[in-house]
């Protein structure tokens, strides 16, 4: 394999079990482990590492082999030639889906770093692949153990109310199962709110608006056995409701006008 290098010959050869990189001058180690190394611990092995909680693209940089072997995009690195390296494009922030670190931009040093390095063959010392052996390799996804264990696929069971301390509060089975787990804590349930606070949180909760005084005043002269029932269907058919509802909706599909989290810039035609 030629990785056209730069000052000397970068060839991967079996070492027992592992891949290794040949051996490397005293000048390029002194420049990688005082330089190149820090560089990717301090940016790249929490997400890029055998030590990272969640590997992301599959793709190590821990090691010489896994650097040059790459991850689901293809090599992060090819010897000799920093333009043609899929790392060097992602530090260089040339394309907003793929740059990394994806938080901040790595200073020009840094940056100039890590060119420098795969200039001269992105030379590494001799050591042994991490273990690996854990994360390597398609997880294979057990259809029948999933269906076993996750609750939708479970037949549906007759689950009765459990039994509580407190028995005026509410005979509704949900509400049996809240009290339960406020009984378990030590807690007892708020006292029923008065219709001046209870129209404030039924307007909070459904449209998300407070209720205007014509509104609350009309709710608190009515005396009917049904008005807090007339007021939450009221509300429920208000096109409000739909509106702050939907919102919970499209965070959820994360609809926005823009990228946002890391990557914050506009997408054509969102609203089409």
């Amino acid at each position: 394999m030629n990785l056209k290098p730069y000052g000397i010959i970068i060839i991967l050869i079996c070492c027992g079990e592992a891949l290794c990189a040949a051996p490397i001058t005293s000048e390029q180690l002194q420049f990688f482990e005082s330089k190149v190394r820090p560089v990717l611990a301090d940016n790249c092995y929490k997400c890029h590492s055998n030590k990272a909680d969640k590997l992301k693209g599959g793709l190590y940089l821990d090691h010489g082999a896994t650097v040059l072997s790459g991850g689901d995009s293809g090599p992060a690195v090819v010897a000799g030639n920093p333009d043609e390296s899929l790392l060097i494009g992602a530090i260089r922030y040339k394309d907003p889906d793929t740059q990394m670190p994806p938080k901040k931009k790595l200073s020009d040093d840094h940056i100039k770093v890590l060119e420098d390095w795969i200039l001269m063959g992105a030379p590494w010392p001799n050591e042994p692949l991490p273990d690996f052996e854990k994360k390597l390799g398609p997880k294979v996804f057990d259809l029948n153990k999933r269906r076993s264990e996750h609750w939708c696929w479970q037949p549906i069971a007759k689950n009765n109310p459990p039994q509580v301390g407190y028995k005026d509060w509410s005979s509704d089975p949900i509400d049996l199962h809240i009290l339960a787990a406020l009984e378990k804590k030590g807690l007892k349930p708020s006292l029923p709110a008065n219709n001046n606070s209870l129209i404030r949180r039924v307007y909070f909760d459904l449209i998300g608006l407070p209720p205007s005084s014509d509104e609350v005043h009309e709710f608190l002269n009515d005396n009917s056995d049904d008005a807090y029932e007339k007021l939450v269907d009221r509300l429920l058919s208000s096109s409000h409701f739909g509106e702050r509802w939907a919102r919970h909706w499209m965070d959820l599909m994360r609809y926005a006008e823009s990228c946002g989290h890391e990557f914050d810039y506009p997408i054509p035609y969102a609203t089409e």
